[in-house]
């Protein structure tokens, strides 16, 4: 809900440009709730089949208008831009970009976390690790071997990308993340634009290693990477800078993270154990670890959750990612074309009382969590002559919750944590019956906040904790936010008999392993 915050209180901001949107929010310190806001829809670019970027370029495009709009709102209920006080970013992890120090100008395309174009340079990297091994690198870099990651992206763009190299050898090639390159713009661009990272991206790429939170050397000249050409580490809490231009000019630039870690910590999850899922393009299951980096036995990836300032403790995370959620929804819409919205979706669904067997596995560019699998493919089993299209809208929902139900059972079996409620965000959770059929399927209540706008919220949380801006209070052992808001909240109760679970869980495995290695010579 919209407010108009109370004079004597703070605003903070937050942009999260993800795959399918940028949005930029405006919170009030006292309440948490949106003061303003503006999304602006992203494009994708496909030249070929398994390929995925977007132009850099329309990317701070989308950023600068969403700025813009909400600061025209801001104005029109007369209240004060002044007031704001900081802004976080978060955003896509993985997604790369090449670019140019000198003119400012991308090289190419960014690559998007879910281009597998480089699915045949894994499987050689793959080939020279023992027995296959995709947790060969786990111990250092908290993640498995797969093309998701950057130590075969980046190669790619080293040796197709023209004028990459030469860049390098003069020190003018800036390749970094979709945080880095915003970052650089906000701050002045090819005049002085600050070229920094956070924890959370930085080692998220696999060329980082976990325990010194710094680039790894021996695994980027394993790979063939010049581990100088990366942007300076940070924490996720700090001033790095100052927007030198636009209607926030002169803001300090004081927190980053990427949007699985910032939509965590906007749900408040900052004591071990606390757990969320986002449903957003993809689905992303984090758990807070504590101080701890818990090395993942299921296919979980170790990661840090955030850092209150560049001298306090890291706190990480174990998370997973699963196909499916929007991006599924978007693919029934848009090439299937068996609904003319998203919203559309929900009703079909609803209108049936189960899929009657059907299980659709969206595996389009393979097996995240807790799998791993490049060569699985998307699948739909279990149709018969009675199958219609309502029957593939509630298979689809189920999808999602299948594999966070998977993950949730290997995050206890990690951890030793049991999860008493699942916490949700993400566009895909207005959905109330997928909500509600998570809730079944995990047999837990799921928590679904009034601001489901969560990664943009962490975002602003990590800013306003920063020293220098105070105005979210951090512990003295700088591990915990002291935040004093309620988050209204929607609840779901599991209504499901333990049998059916069962049942339906085994036959969801059944149509897994008909997904897995389709793509396989």
């Amino acid at each position: 809900m919209a407010v108009s915050p109370n004079r004597s209180s703070f605003l903070v901001s937050g942009i999260d440009q993800g795959t399918s949107g940028t949005k930029f929010c405006v919170f009030d310190s006292v309440t948490g709730e949106i003061a303003a806001s503006h999304s602006t829809e992203t494009k994708i670019i496909e030249p070929k089949e398994g390929w995925t970027e977007m132009d850099p370029l329309y990317i701070m495009d989308t950023v600068w208008k969403s700025i813009a709009a909400t600061v025209q709102q801001l104005k029109d209920k007369n209240i004060d831009v002044q007031q704001i006080k900081c802004l976080g970013i978060t955003n896509q992890m993985l997604t790369l970009i090449p670019w140019s120090s000198k003119t400012g100008k991308p090289f190419y395309n960014a690559i998007e976390w879910c281009d597998i174009r480089t699915h045949a340079d894994n499987e050689k990297e793959l080939d020279k690790v023992p027995e296959r091994n995709i947790d060969h690198f786990r111990k250092t870099t908290g993640i498995p071997l797969s093309s998701l990651f950057c130590y075969t992206k980046v190669p790619w763009i080293l040796k197709n990308v023209p004028g990459v190299m030469e860049a390098i050898k003069d020190g003018t090639c800036m390749l970094g993340t979709v945080n880095t390159w915003i970052v650089w713009n906000l701050t002045g661009g090819v005049d002085g634009g600050l070229y920094v990272t956070d924890v959370t991206n930085g080692q998220i790429t696999g060329l980082f290693n976990l325990e010194t939170c710094t680039w790894d050397p021996e695994i980027c000249r394993y790979f063939g990477i010049p581990h100088n050409v990366f942007a300076e580490v940070r924490s996720t809490s700090e001033i790095y800078g100052y927007i030198k231009s636009g209607p926030l000019a002169g803001i300090p630039i004081s927190g980053m993270l990427g949007d699985q870690m910032a939509g965590t910590v906007g749900q408040l999850c900052f004591t071990a154990g606390q757990s969320k899922c986002t449903y957003g393009t993809a689905g992303s299951l984090n758990i807070n670890t504590g101080t701890k980096a818990v090395y993942s036995t299921c296919g979980m990836m170790t990661s840090p959750l955030f850092q209150l300032g560049k001298s306090a403790p890291i706190m990480y995370n174990l998370w997973g990612v699963v196909e499916g959620c929007g991006q599924l929804m978007r693919w029934l819409r848009d090439n299937l074309q068996i609904v003319k919205s998203v919203e559309e979706i929900e009703t079909l669904a609803a209108s049936v009382d189960s899929s009657h067997d059907c299980f659709f596995v969206p595996a389009f560019g393979g097996l995240l969590s807790p799998y791993w699998e490049d060569d699985a493919r998307g699948t739909i089993v279990g149709m018969t002559g009675y199958t219609r299209r309502e029957h593939i809208c509630r298979a689809a929902l189920e999808s999602a919750c299948f594999m966070v139900k998977g993950l949730l059972d290997g995050v206890e079996k990690d951890t030793g944590y049991p999860i008493s409620e699942l916490r949700v965000d993400g566009g895909m959770t207005v959905d109330s019956l997928m909500m509600q059929i998570q809730a079944n399927f995990v047999n837990e209540t799921v928590v679904r906040p009034s601001v489901i706008v969560s990664a943009s919220f962490g975002a602003a949380l990590m800013a306003g904790a920063a020293d220098g801006i105070n105005v979210f209070p951090v512990s003295p052992d700088k591990l915990k936010l002291n935040v004093s808001f309620p988050l209204r909240e929607t609840i779901f109760k599991p209504a499901m008999d333990a049998h059916e679970r069962e049942r339906l869980f085994k036959r969801w495995e059944k149509a897994i392993e008909k997904a897995r290695h389709w793509a396989s010579d």
